[in-house]
């Protein structure tokens, strides 16, 4: 999949012909190292839209077969005519935003039944496949003055009727950093979570690993999911806003999304977006967190107090093993995160830790990962594979793997720990100062609690 990505913010320029909006972008892959190069040249279009409390306006800037992206091209700047009724809203302080899309919806990836649809076509040949490629559009604020910090925003259609559940925004920064961008992963994720409900007959609906996912979302009344290396957060965010359909009967959602802290600012935009659009006012919303977790410490299991708050039934990534070397750190925080979650159970009582994985194959280097997950004895539950032909060039595919893994807790954690300290402070109260099983007791919790300082402090009080 390509996506459209602005280089700069719109300018708007006057001169002696009128006043025109000047763009600068270009079409490109998720990682920015290949740009568009189709068989002949796409057709592309440029809208504006003006929002108020009053409603909307939209004018096409660019009238078709006037603005195209040709073979070997690496950036566009056109200068387009701004109407004038779109120089008044802005003067008036309207809220302006310019679209750059495809113009034959078939190579427009906007809406989760049409990237579904496109991971479902059946390609014979390569001249075919590199046919059927998508670019995923995206939108730009226009100010009469540009701002130091505008941000591009991709508009993701959760379906395509107008009674559906509607759209998600995620911001994304201006510019070539790939850092703080959406990926592939990410993107084809949390399409395959959405059209468990958008597009249930769907081929990646019917795929046993989305039959399992939906399992764990529809059987669970209370459920927590932990996301690590979120970036900008379209996969958190985009379970957040589809859990409540997901869970029809009200069940309560909890969502953690967690990364480095560069990656703090833009996931909570997102989430913020989120919960002022009118999909946050469905019932039973999702609480969404955010919390920095670097997995250098993460291996060690040290966590944050939101991770450290609760077990996680479900453990969350995408696009997150393209860096072979940070994949043993990783690894190792999903099982210090697994041995973490069987604390908070009594001695003797199983839990099953779930890990859900979406990754973009870029090389066979990558394997090691699943070599790793093996090693540390997780077991590969189901592996989904969607296909994404790309407009002129070889097909990809995004793999969504569903890991999962199984303890008994030895009673032996701070919150098994925590619940002998009030079992044993009831006795206490109930028991002379001379009562011989009273210091028996706080012995035996002593030995429990010697790893756990702040514990065991309580024990010999």
């Amino acid at each position: 999949m390509h996506y459209v990505r602005f280089l700069g913010p719109p300018k708007v320029i006057k001169n002696r012909r009128g006043t025109l909006v000047q763009l600068l972008f270009t079409i490109t892959t998720d990682l920015g190292d290949s740009f568009l190069f189709p068989e002949r040249f796409l057709d592309l279009q440029v809208v504006a839209i003006a929002a108020s409390p009053e409603g909307s306006s939209t004018w096409l800037l660019s009238d078709p077969g006037h603005l195209d992206w040709e073979p070997g091209m690496r950036v566009a700047k056109p200068a387009l005519e701004m109407p004038v009724a779109l120089e008044r809203a802005l003067e008036s302080g309207m809220r302006v935003h310019v679209c750059v899309r495809a113009s034959e919806p078939v190579h427009t990836a906007e809406s989760v039944p049409r990237i579904l649809a496109l991971s479902a076509e059946k390609m014979r040949y390569r001249k075919e496949a590199a046919e059927k490629g998508a670019v995923m559009p995206a939108w730009v604020p226009l100010t009469l003055t540009p701002a130091d910090n505008a941000v591009s925003i991709r508009r993701l259609q959760l379906n395509d009727t107008p009674e559906g559940l509607g759209t998600i925004e995620i911001e994304e920064e201006i510019g070539e950093s790939i850092a703080r961008h959406i990926w592939d992963g990410g993107v084809i994720a949390t399409c395959a979570l959405a059209g468990i409900e958008t597009a249930p007959d769907s081929e990646s609906s019917q795929n046993p690993c989305m039959r399992t996912m939906k399992n764990i979302f529809s059987r669970q009344k209370s459920i927590r999911v932990l996301e690590l290396g979120c970036g900008v957060g379209i996969l958190g965010v985009g379970l957040a806003a589809v859990y409540p359909r997901l869970q029809p009967s009200g069940g309560d959602c909890t969502i953690l999304m967690t990364d480095l802290p560069e990656a703090e600012e833009r996931a909570r935009s997102n989430m913020k977006r989120l919960e002022n659009s009118h999909l946050r006012f469905q019932e039973n919303p999702v609480r969404m967190l955010y919390e920095n977790l670097d997995w250098e410490e993460g291996r060690q299991g040290r966590f944050g107090p939101e991770v450290r708050s609760g077990p996680w039934d479900l453990v969350m990534l995408s696009d997150c093993t393209y860096n072979v070397d940070m994949l043993p750190a990783l690894v190792e925080t999903l099982s210090a995160i697994h041995a973490a979650n069987l604390t908070y159970f009594p001695e003797g009582e199983p839990f099953t830790t779930k890990v859900f994985l979406a990754t973009k194959p870029r090389h066979e280097s990558e394997e090691v990962l699943f070599e790793l997950m093996d090693k540390e004895s997780w077991y590969s539950v189901h592996k989904q594979v969607l296909p994404k032909p790309v407009l002129g060039g070889v097909p990809q595919s995004v793999e969504l793997h569903l890991f999962d893994k199984s303890g008994l807790s030895d009673g032996r954690g701070p919150q098994a720990i925590h619940r002998k300290v009030t079992a044993y402070r009831t006795v206490d109260s109930q028991l002379s100062e001379q009562c011989a099983h009273r210091h028996t007791a706080k012995n035996t919790l002593i030995g429990y609690c010697d790893d756990f300082c702040f514990e065991a402090r309580l024990c010999r009080r």
